[in-house]
Parts: structure tokens; C-alpha cells; sequence
């Protein structure tokens, strides 16, 4: 009898789990959280009117499909498939599954007539130099696929991958691959040999401290290097222990390298503040409402000789804050290439039925000129060329050896 009784139980309490599961995702509490999704976004979304015509499809596309979602690994792969539309990489859920695409990776890739070729690799964060140089190789196949076959076969739907920018972006969403797949590309280098390159094993250098200063060049160049730690209050006490000890040097080197994580204006500013000698705006913003200047105050600790930012693909958000604000600066120069070029200031918004949300972005940002923050390209560009030397390190050694030459000729004639 009481073995009935258990079992009648189980079955009680089964059927009741599953009608709990299934009403949460229910066709009706589907449509009603997009729908709110869809007011959320369209409220706060600053480039939706650059996006407009793509935003249609998306809200015509996914509203049919939206009521087909059973579970939560399904809800998270609809709402990834749905912001990848934007080929935005500060756009993003705050969760993730093993099927969704990892948000960055230690190559970067370009088109050009209808090949992919390897443009940049984080040279300056790998434990080891890869074996043969890379660089300018085409990409033949990803995991055995040929390459174009897969752009041509990314689950996105709206997109036209056919736009140079839309290609480019789905191009580096392939290689940064997805959680659970290895990442192996079949390259034919430009001296035309065949090489393949597994991403999983190229390792990163694991940093201990917030920056690693050091004084190269007989002791007349400063170099700080900041290790991905712009959000963190630690890096502004580390800058307020290392900058008095480069008052011998007679240049400084900041290097924002190993930026990727982005970083906070709390964080930047005092920083930054160290290297001016008046308050100046180094930001401009364009929300919904209004357009405003980001300022920033001198530091008490100053140092005022010649100061050079070192910048590439894996400097985000606010190292690309700092690099645009101090690029206006007399005696600062920014060298390097082309930064993470994420748009927009961001803020977080929770789904009305989950405990997760997403990343938009709600505000534009410009450097104090009205050139948008994300299309910045220093004046003084270094191409990547290899994998084996740090060219960007090499080139501004070499120029404040001779912008330091050519002062000391004005001066002494």
C-alpha cells in the first residue's frame, strides 16, 4: 500500500514539473518576453537608426520563431543567434552555454575578393611564438570546412554577407569559434606552404600584477604595461607607485596592449590625469537626450615629458577611451593599429522572465572632435609583418630616438 501510495506520488510530482517547465516557456510567456525585449532595445539602442532596415528583419524574423522556445539552453541560443544580427561584439547576453560563440580570440582576420586572410595576432600576450609567421596567410579551412562555406553558412539570417563590415565581423565570430569546438585553421602562408594552426593551443601569458613597469634603453625610456586591469582602483594606486620612479626617464611608454576586458572611467580618469596639466574634455557622448563632454582633472602626481601609447585589436572600450583622450594632448602620441573598436557606452538589461540579461548600447562616443570613438586609427600606423618581435614596441623606441635627436639638433644650433 504505501508502495502505491510513493509511486502515485512520483507521478503527481513528475506531471506537475512538467507542466511548471513547460508554462514557463510557453508560447504566450515567450512572445510576451520578446516583446519587452523589443522595447527595451528599440528604447535604448543608439545606432538602431543606422540599423533600421536590419532591425525590421529582425523583429519580423525572430517574433515567428520566438513561441518554438522549450528550455533554457534554447532561450540563450535564440537571443545570441538574434544580437549576432547586429555584428556587434559589445552587444552580448550575460550567460552563456557551450554551443555560443566565445566573445574574442588571440588572431584577427580580414577579406579581401573573396578570401580571409590572417591580419593580426596578440604577439605581445602569447607564452610562445608560433612556429612559422602567419601572418598574411589565407584561411583555407576551419575545422576541415572550407571557410567560405562557413560565412556562407552562419546561423544568422538577416544579415548580408555580402557587406564588407558584416563579412569581416562573421569572419573573426568563426575563428573566435564556439565554447565546446576546437578551433583549427588550415593556412597557406605567403611563401606558399600549407600550415595549420590550432588556436586552443596557443597560450596566453598569465598576468600576476595589475602593470609591469620597466626601464629600457640604458634607462632613458619608461615603459608601464597594463594588464587588462582598467577596472580595476588597484592599477590607479600601482600608477601612483611607478610614475615617481620614472622622473630619470626621458620618455614614457604606455602600453594598453592587454586592455580587452575594457575598464571604468574611475579607473581611467586619474590616470589620464596624470599626464595633463589643465582639465580638458577627452570624451564626447551622444545619449537619447543629450550630447556632453567627459572631462578629466589633473593629477596631483604629473609627469610632463613626451609619452607614447601603444594600442591594437585587443585594446577595448576604455583603453580605447584613454588612447582618443590623451591623443590630443601635446608631447603624447598613440602608435599601433586599428583598437577593438567596440561602439557605444553600455548598460545592462535583465529579460523580463530570467535572471540574465544583455549588453546595449545606449550612448555614442567620439573623441572631443566628433570622430567616433570605434573608427580611431593612429596617425602613426605600424603593420604587422610577424609573430617573432614586437613591432609596435620596436618602432616607438626607434622614434623617440629620433624625435629626441631632432629636439636636441634644434636645440643646440
Amino acid at each position: 500500500m504505501n508502495k502505491t501510495y510513493i509511486f502515485l506520488l512520483l507521478i503527481i510530482f513528475s506531471c506537475s514539473t512538467t507542466k511548471k517547465v513547460s508554462t514557463e516557456y510557453s508560447s504566450a510567456n515567450n512572445i510576451s518576453e520578446f516583446n519587452k525585449f523589443i522595447e527595451d532595445f528599440e528604447k535604448n539602442y543608439i545606432y538602431l537608426t543606422e540599423k533600421n532596415e536590419l532591425w525590421k528583419c529582425i523583429k519580423g524574423t525572430y517574433s515567428e520563431k520566438v513561441g518554438q522556445i522549450t528550455t533554457k539552453f534554447e532561450h540563450i541560443l535564440f537571443y545570441e543567434n538574434l544580437l549576432n544580427e547586429l555584428y556587434d561584439n559589445h552587444i552580448h547576453l550575460n550567460t552563456n552555454t557551450s554551443q555560443s560563440y566565445r566573445l574574442d580570440t588571440p588572431i584577427y582576420v580580414t577579406n579581401n575578393n573573396g578570401k580571409t586572410y590572417l591580419k593580426n595576432v596578440w604577439q605581445t600576450q602569447l607564452k610562445d611564438t608560433i612556429k612559422e609567421n602567419v601572418i598574411g596567410a589565407e584561411i583555407v579551412t576551419f575545422n576541415g570546412i572550407d571557410f567560405q562555406e562557413k560565412i556562407k553558412d552562419f546561423t544568422t539570417i538577416c544579415q548580408n554577407k555580402n557587406d564588407k563590415k558584416v563579412r569581416e565581423w562573421i569572419a573573426n565570430k568563426i575563428v573566435a569559434g564556439k565554447r565546446n569546438e576546437s578551433r583549427v585553421l588550415e593556412l597557406k602562408l605567403q611563401n606558399g606552404k600549407t600550415f595549420k594552426l590550432d588556436i586552443d593551443s596557443l597560450k596566453l601569458r598569465e598576468e600576476k600584477f595589475a602593470l609591469s613597469p620597466s626601464i629600457i634603453e640604458n634607462k632613458s625610456i619608461g615603459l608601464i604595461r597594463v594588464n587588462n586591469t582598467l577596472g580595476n582602483q588597484i592599477l590607479v594606486k600601482e600608477f601612483k607607485r611607478v610614475i615617481p620612479q620614472m622622473d630619470s626617464t626621458k620618455a614614457l611608454i604606455i602600453d594598453l596592449r592587454n586592455t580587452i576586458s575594457g575598464g571604468n572611467t574611475s579607473v581611467a580618469k586619474p590616470i589620464m590625469g596624470i599626464f595633463i596639466n589643465e582639465k580638458k574634455p577627452y570624451q564626447l557622448y551622444e545619449n537619447h537626450k543629450k550630447e556632453y563632454l567627459g572631462y578629466v582633472k589633473p593629477n596631483k602626481l604629473n609627469y610632463n615629458k613626451p609619452v607614447y601609447i601603444l594600442v591594437n585589436r585587443w585594446t577595448g572600450s576604455m583603453g580605447e577611451g584613454i588612447a582618443i583622450g590623451l591623443n590630443t594632448v601635446d608631447g603624447i602620441e598613440v602608435i599601433g593599429t586599428e583598437m577593438s573598436r567596440l561602439a557605444g557606452g553600455m548598460k545592462s538589461i535583465n529579460f523580463k522572465n530570467h535572471n540574465y540579461g544583455f549588453q546595449v548600447s545606449f550612448e555614442k562616443i567620439f573623441d572631443i572632435n566628433g570622430n567616433p570613438r570605434e573608427e580611431f586609427i593612429p596617425k602613426n600606423y605600424v603593420e604587422q609583418t610577424r609573430t617573432d618581435t614586437d613591432e609596435i614596441l620596436e618602432y616607438t623606441i626607434e622614434r623617440i630616438k629620433t624625435v629626441g635627436k631632432l629636439v636636441t639638433d634644434c636645440t643646440s644650433q
